[in-house]
């Protein structure tokens, strides 16, 4: 196995990361092009769950295979991390969106258990460390 800054990160601590960082970048397909949306999410039970604001946008994904991207990099240092996360994505109403917000922060964004939220079965998840390079010149 490989370590070190770059190494690949293992699915279940690619899932903590995701849960210790509250934005991330819907990616998808428009027009046989590629496609990034920022968006708020959560992932709590092996999905992620992001909410729609009851926007008509976000039903084009309804049965859709969709990669996720999210990251966090430090910018003193130029390390972190990425992760990228493949699923279906299906609409979903009421507790079947929201399973796995039953803890003690209960469901986040303030939304009814009636709001619209998009959810990704997470069928495929990678991530790596990440050290990006520095430009000649640029450190102080």
């Amino acid at each position: 196995m490989t370590t070190g800054p770059e190494a690949p990160l293992a699915p279940g601590r690619c899932m903590a990361l995701l849960r210790s960082v509250p934005t991330g970048r819907l990616v998808y397909t428009d027009r046989a092009l590629p496609a990034v949306h920022p968006v708020t999410f959560a992932a709590p039970n092996g999905e992620i769950v992001i909410p729609t604001g009851d926007d008509g946008w976000f039903e084009r994904f309804d049965g859709r295979l969709l990669a996720f991207h999210a990251e966090q990099l430090e910018a003193p240092t130029r390390s972190g991390w990425s992760v990228v996360a493949i699923g279906r994505a299906r609409l979903a109403r009421g507790t079947d969106g929201l399973r796995g917000f039953e803890g003690a922060g209960g469901v986040p964004w303030g939304i009814g258990t009636e709001d619209p939220v998009l959810v990704i079965d997470v069928e495929h998840i990678s991530g790596r460390r990440a050290m990006l390079p520095w430009w000649p010149g640029e450190r102080s």
